[in-house]
C-alpha cells in the first residue's frame, strides 16, 4: 500500500513539474532584419524589447502587426515609438 501512494505522488509530482515548466519556454528572435516594408510600421499593434540578459541570445525590437511577430534592429525603436505616438487614439475633451 505505501509503494502504490509513493508511486502516484511522485506521478503527481512529475506532472506538476512538467506542466509549470512547459510554460516557461521563451519564445526568442534568433536573428534580426532590416528587409521589411516600412509601411508595416504604421500598422505595430504593440512592441517590446527582447534582452540578451536572460534566456535569448541577442538585443531585438519586436514588433507585432497584424498577428505575425518581427524582429528587428534596435535602431528602429525611435522610429517605432515616433509613429506608434502619432497613430495613437486621440482622446476627446469633454
Amino acid at each position: 500500500m505505501e509503494l502504490r501512494t509513493a508511486a502516484v505522488l511522485l506521478l503527481l509530482l512529475c506532472a506538476s513539474i512538467f506542466i509549470t515548466t512547459e510554460g516557461l519556454i521563451p519564445n526568442c528572435c534568433l536573428s534580426t532584419t532590416d528587409k521589411f516594408k516600412l509601411f508595416k510600421i504604421k500598422n505595430v499593434e504593440k512592441y517590446h524589447l527582447q534582452s540578451d540578459a536572460g534566456p535569448c541570445e541577442i538585443k531585438a525590437l519586436i514588433i507585432h502587426v497584424k498577428n505575425k511577430r518581427y524582429c528587428l534592429d534596435l535602431k528602429y525603436e525611435k522610429l517605432v515609438e515616433k509613429v506608434m505616438r502619432k497613430h495613437a487614439p486621440k482622446q476627446k475633451k469633454q
